[in-house]
């Protein structure tokens, strides 16, 4: 079930025609709370030179004065990063980056199962027999206030580079933030931070580092975007950053980065993937390419993807990811088994009477799908839901929330519970003892204020559009306001009252629907994901069997809808066609 409404921001009386757009674009701005003529110019023309300044982010200066007194000394100097996309494509600008000007460097990324998220001890104490001077963290090490004391105490200096929360405690009833003692902490989500756009990801908080090293080192700013720009972009999208401000700018830019890199690796992934690299785009990097990247630290080593894009050998690379591809299949089916199980709990146990939030544990699931099982999960039910399974002693989990619930926020309030855990408003990490698991569950139902309204999937709608008013030239300006994505969703328009005049059903798992929907006299073509037997069923309540068999046999059908669609144009053999 899900409820639509129209959004109806006010305007802000902008002369649109001025800025050479027509009042459909003026409104989807003003949709999305860009609403002065600069924001509006500055979001149609996404410009590099409007990326904001490294030196505005806290502690900058400190962290690359650091950096160059131990380059100048020759010291050895160590990445530490994460295995997801982000983590991987911060430790490759870091280290590139630092290498290009001089750094005695080497990198180190902690196993999913082994090592657990981020910096830790065992990682220290590597670092100790490695004589390793410096260590820096990107993707991580804001909530590692421990850990970065005890690397302190072993003589090691200590610069993090993150993006997440700043972990805080309540000390007579004011909250604090609790920041670990390292030499220098780079993270935009600090308060005394006094960046203007906090969010960005750990890609893009190295890239920031880089930058301002390059600049006092005099590194050509051609060379840095060309080198850099694609794997910010890369790790933007994938951490499902919001695409607005500087994220848009890097984006956009960035894919055109991409499109023409000359990374040996990248270009061996795009080849593996079968991606017309002319013809790369967001929905690539967040489901083809991000994913691969992802597949090796979910079910081997994220070194292997970090060395994929630091091969300079193309035939290596080609082989690398080739076994990245592999990998990443292998954890689509591990996905699809584990969602099946999680999804079969739920019914079975009756879950969504008993709870408002789906905590689900089961054993011998692989921890490294349990955040993806998550997230389809929620998108299944619109519900917040946390998948745990065993891990040694413990019990591992990741959770997957809805807007209404600030997963982060309300997961504190029972961490007595937990033995780790880290996140951000829609999404989570946690560990827990097995004795600790029915408390937890108990504690958050008692704590959660969520109303069944909260429950239900909202789509916003940018207005309504009549099939008359579908033009090429409006479909051309929608195309301009990509990338789409998180914070700049695709348009989305109503209209009511359609007729479908013929309806296919297509793909190997019969979730796939084409249909020609007519209004007016005006037809045109539209595709629908969903499975089959849903939307079928879903038309026979309302009209009968019989009509239903009739729309599928070819015959005339008096079966009209109502729907919510995007628009988009469909190239094929060199047509053009809206759809």
């Amino acid at each position: 079930m899900e409820r639509w409404f129209i959004k109806n921001k006010s305007d802000p009386g902008i002369d649109y025609q001025k800025l050479g757009i027509n009042n459909v674009i003026y409104k989807i701005l003003i949709n999305r709370e860009i609403n002065t003529e600069e924001e509006i110019k500055s979001f149609l023309e996404p410009k590099l030179s409007n990326l904001n300044s490294p030196i505005l982010l806290k502690d900058m200066v400190k962290a690359s004065n650091l950096i160059l007194s131990h380059i100048s000394k020759k010291n050895a100097i160590r990445i530490i990063g994460d295995y997801d996309v982000d983590g991987v494509t911060s430790t490759y600008i870091l280290y590139s980056g630092l290498k290009r000007i001089g750094a005695n460097i080497s990198y180190d990324i902690p196993h999913r199962v082994e090592d657990g998220y981020g910096i830790n001890n065992n990682l220290i104490d590597r670092a100790v027999e490695d004589k390793i001077s410096l260590i820096i963290t990107c993707d991580n090490g804001i909530a590692a206030s421990d850990v970065v004391s005890y690397a302190r105490s072993k003589g090691i200096d200590i610069v993090i580079t993150d993006h997440h929360e700043v972990p805080k405690i309540v000390e007579s009833e004011e909250e604090k933030e609790v920041i670990p003692e390292a030499n220098a902490v780079i993270d935009p989500k600090q308060r005394a931070c006094s960046y203007p756009f906090i969010d960005i990801c750990g890609a893009v908080v190295a890239l920031k580092l880089i930058e301002y090293l390059f600049l006092i080192k005099g590194v050509d700013k051609e060379e840095f975007f060309e080198k850099f720009l694609p794997f910010a972009a890369i790790a933007t999208v994938c951490d499902v950053m919001p695409l607005k401000n500087e994220n848009r700018i890097i984006v956009s830019e960035g894919l055109k980065y991409l499109r023409n890199t000359n990374n040996v690796g990248l270009n061996a992934l795009i080849e593996a993937s079968n991606i017309k690299k002319n013809e790369l785009d967001v929905y690539h990097i967040g489901f083809i390419i991000g994913p691969t990247i992802n597949s090796s630290g979910r079910l081997e080593s994220a070194k292997d993807s970090l060395e994929l894009l630091l091969e300079k050998d193309y035939d290596t690379a080609l082989d690398k990811a080739k076994r990245l591809r592999e990998l990443n299949y292998e954890r689509q089916e591990l996905t699809n088994k584990a969602f099946e199980i999680i999804d079969k709990k739920i019914t079975s146990e009756g879950l969504l009477d008993k709870h408002k939030l789906l905590i689900v544990y089961e054993e011998n699931l692989n921890e490294s799908i349990l955040g993806i099982v998550a997230g389809k999960i929620k998108e299944k039910y619109y519900r917040p839901t946390v998948v745990l399974s065993n891990s040694k002693d413990l019990i591992k989990g990741s959770g997957r929330s809805i807007e209404e619930y600030d997963m982060f926020k309300e997961f504190s309030k029972s961490k007595e519970y937990l033995t780790a855990f880290g996140g951000h408003k829609m999404a989570c990490g946690l560990s827990l003892s097995p004795d600790n698991l029915d408390n937890f569950i108990r504690d958050v139902d008692e704590k959660e204020s969520l109303n069944s309204d909260d429950l239900v999937r909202k789509v916003y709608i940018d207005g309504n559009l009549m099939l008359k008013y579908i033009s090429m030239n409006l479909v051309r300006n929608i195309e301009n306001l990509a990338p789409f994505g998180n914070g700049n969703s695709a348009p989305k328009f109503g209209a009511k009252n359609l007729k479908i005049k013929s309806l296919n059903i297509l793909g190997k798992n019969k979730n796939f629907l084409k249909m020609t929907l007519s209004q007016d006299n005006i037809n045109y073509t539209a595709t629908l994901f969903e499975d089959s037997q849903v939307f079928l069923n879903n038309l026979a309540k309302f009209y009968g069997r019989e009509e239903v068999m009739e729309l599928l046999q070819g015959r005339p059908s008096n079966i009209f809808i109502d729907i919510v669609f995007n628009l988009e144009l469909n190239k094929f053999n060199g047509n053009v066609n809206i759809q």
